[in-house]
């Protein structure tokens, strides 16, 4: 198995094999969410436009997401796991675009298999790439703080016992979490790492397939 790491767009642009997606703040782990209070499937995209496009020829679609970390006006929900998780999306389709897990998404035009990756699908994600074999393993952090995931996968990957606890002290420590432990910006509730680093929460991963040239993301259980 080799097992390849990136970075952002440029990084998901280059990616081939089975390639990862990681945004645990809080893209990947909006979408866990989402499908674990029942929605249907979900459609990401890069721009606020093509969300908005796809809600007028289907207005009975939810739009959820953000730009420059805000939730954008007129989106139905914002890009926030505790916000989705509560939120009535039972067998709802819904659009979702975010500054940089989306676009991931969307750039990884190389990819062969298309993984959405987070804590709270952790086990499931490992446990596919087992069982499918792949040689190429291409695992992108779309953000400083999804090196803290990607670690722990490659390290998992390699047969290395990680210890879970050690997760929640990383990201902890790591500057890209700083707006979630500023009281001020309450679009980034504290409480969205707490649920970022629910290990295993779903018996499920989010993954993601082109479907008439549009990309569409769907819980698979293991």
């Amino acid at each position: 198995m080799f097992i390849k790491n990136l970075a952002g767009i440029a990084g998901a642009r280059q990616a081939k094999g089975l390639v990862i997606i990681v945004d645990i703040m809080r893209a990947a782990t909006v979408e866990a969410y989402a499908f674990g209070n029942g929605a249907k499937y979900i459609i990401p995209v890069a721009t606020k436009e093509e969300a908005f496009a796809i809600k007028s020829n289907n207005p009975d679609v939810l739009l959820m997401g953000e730009e420059n970390g805000y939730k954008i006006k007129d989106f139905d929900f914002g890009n926030s796991p505790s916000e989705i998780a509560r939120g009535n999306i039972k067998d709802r389709i819904l659009v979702h675009r975010t500054s940089s897990g989306t676009q991931g998404l969307a750039s990884a035009i190389l990819a062969q298999y298309l993984i959405f990756g987070s804590f709270v699908t952790y086990s499931s994600i490992l446990k596919y790439i087992m069982k499918t074999k792949h040689e190429k393993i291409s695992i992108v952090s779309m953000d400083a703080e999804d090196t803290v995931f990607s670690n722990f996968l490659e390290m998992s990957l390699m047969g290395i016992d990680i210890d879970r606890k050690k997760a929640r002290e990383a990201l902890y420590k790591n500057p890209g979490i700083s707006w979630f432990l500023d009281k001020s910006k309450l679009e980034f509730p504290e409480e969205d790492i707490d649920y970022a680093l629910d290990f295993d929460k779903f018996n499920f991963l989010c993954i993601a397939k082109r479907e008439n040239s549009q990309l569409i993301v769907t819980p698979v259980k293991i």
